[in-house]
This record gives C-alpha cells, structure tokens and sequence, in this order.
C-alpha cells in the first residue's frame, strides 16, 4: 500500500505523518514554531520532523497544507498574514531536499478534498467545507471540483457578515462569522456573560466543559455561536443550493452545543423548498483533518500524474 508524507503546518505547530492510501495515519511528529516564524524555520523544522519520523523513507509522494494563501500550480506559499511570510517557493524546495513530488494548497482546500475521499463526503459532488478554530475559513467543491474563483480566493464564508455593527474582525469590517464564531469570539462573549476580566485567559475549549456541566452563561454563548454558524450557512445554501454542510476544526469538536442554534437560525433563512433536507454534518475526519487534508492532496497529485 503507497504511503505520503503528510505535513499540517500551522499558525503555531507542524504536524508531520505518514499516511496511507485510506487515510490512516501512521505515524506522526509534532513540533511548535516561534510566534513569527520565517521561511528558514518553516522550512528546517518541516526537514528535521521529516528526519527523525520512522519509516519517512517509504513515502511515495508529500503533500503540504498552507495556512493562508496558496497558489498550488506554482508550488507558492503567497501569503500568511499571522507571520508575514510571502512568496515562499515551499514545493519547489522541499522538492530538492526531500527527493519527493510536493503538492500545496490553502488548509481548508486539503480538507474539503481529504472529506471527499476519506470523510462524509464520498457520494457528493456539491458541498461547503468549514473550519472553525481561531479563524474561520471555507472550501467550496462544486461539480465535484474545488472551486477556486476569479482570484483563487473563493469560500471565504468567515467573512460574510452575521451581525451588523458587530465586533471588529481581523479583516477591518464588523461583524463577520469569523469575528463572532471563532475561538477568540467564544471567548470574548463568554468573558462578558460570565462578568470575567478582559485579560483571564479561558478558551473554547474550557467553555464547552462548563456548558455540558450546565452553565447557563456557557450554553447560551454556545447556542448564540451556532446561530451565526446558522445564518452563514443558509446564506450560502440559498445561493449554491448545496449537498451539504462539513463543520471541521478545533470548535467543531463540540459539534453537540452548536447544532441547536445552528438548526434554530438555519431552518429560519434557509430557502427550504429550494434546498430541502440538506445536512449540516460534523466532519467524518476527526482532529486529524489537517494531516489527511495534506495526504490528500500528495495521493491526488500521484493520480493526476499517471492519469
């Protein structure tokens, strides 16, 4: 059975893996980088994680997912706004050093394309991919393609605006779902329900135990997530009249308190005799999205290659 490198680089960790062609990964190596890491240290973690990962040397192929903006034809890590890094010929160099084809391409892509092959998308052709983590991204297959847009730059779901005059997002506008839906929004809202400090330090995560243990304030703040969730939702649908909905990232693992508010907003703006009975899943590729995002892509490649 072939096997692909798998590289997950994020904002602030690198995940490396070997995966096979059912998407089982195999072994991995996880390290952080600095808050603002540079070319050189993306580029010599990704090698010494490679080097010290048994059985690396099976790998048939790597693939790499990039957290901003990517231009896959060309191999071009574009743009990360987190670190400032830009114009980083990523595939072509690690290419050299590793003696292996790189394929790239934008995080939220990889994991739409890994849910076709290996999640809950294999019988669809027409869906949305979400992310939701400290951001929130989207990936569109449409016709059973990735859909990229004029500028590459399609899916962008986190900024379509859910509450007007709402809290600003990184993007400069107000109001946007990943301004009110994402990790750091949660939080936010948590924090002034609960009547805490601007500075305590608590996450999603730590809210979404408080909730199941039945904290009014941390269920209300999850319930109000999922309507933003929701409205975003059934503003695409309209448009797209899509298959389906794939929730993936760090806040979807608490799929449970977000799919009453979602439901109860959705079933309101969704066009529902236009788009009947369409779901709104978690995704089917566990905390590992990234990692089978990455190999999908490499396996992808290898096809396209002997196609």
């Amino acid at each position: 059975m072939k096997k692909c490198l798998a590289l997950d680089i994020g904002g602030s960790k690198l995940i490396v893996a070997l995966v096979d062609e059912n998407g089982k990964v195999l072994v991995q190596e996880k390290t952080a980088f600095s808050p603002r890491p540079t070319q050189e240290e993306v580029l010599e973690k990704i090698l010494s994680s490679v080097a010290r990962l048994p059985m690396a040397g099976e790998a048939v192929a790597c693939g790499a997912t990039i957290p901003g903006l990517a231009d896959p034809e060309k191999g071009l890590w574009v743009y990360a706004p987190y670190s400032g890094i830009g114009d980083f010929p990523i595939a072509q160099l690690l290419g050299e050093r590793l003696g292996l084809d790189v394929y790239i391409e934008n995080d939220v892509n990889a994991c739409a394309l890994a849910e076709q092959r290996w999640g809950v998308c294999r019988e669809m052709r027409d869906y949305l991919w979400i992310t939701v983590s400290n951001g929130v991204g989207g990936a569109l297959v449409l016709n059973g393609q990735l859909y990229a847009g004029a500028g590459g730059n399609a899916g962008e779901i986190g900024h379509l605006t859910v509450e007007s005059g709402g809290p600003l997002c990184p993007c400069g506008k107000r109001g946007c779902l990943e301004a009110c839906a994402a990790g750091p929004g949660i939080a936010r809202r948590y924090r002034q329900a609960a009547g805490l400090s601007e500075g305590d330090p608590i996450d999603a995560a730590q809210i979404a135990a408080r909730a199941r243990a039945g904290e009014p304030e941390a269920l209300s703040v999850w319930r109000k997530t999922g309507n933003y969730l929701g409205r975003a939702i059934a503003a695409a649908t309209n448009l797209l009249n899509l298959q389906a909905a794939i929730i993936g990232g760090g806040v979807s693992l608490s799929f449970d308190l977000l799919q009453e508010g979602i439901a109860q907003v959705y079933g309101q703006e969704v066009f529902a005799t236009a788009n009947a009975d369409m779901p709104i899943l978690q995704t089917g590729l566990g905390y590992e999205a990234g990692l089978r995002g990455a190999a999908a892509l490499a396996f992808r490649g290898l096809e396209h290659q002997n196609a």
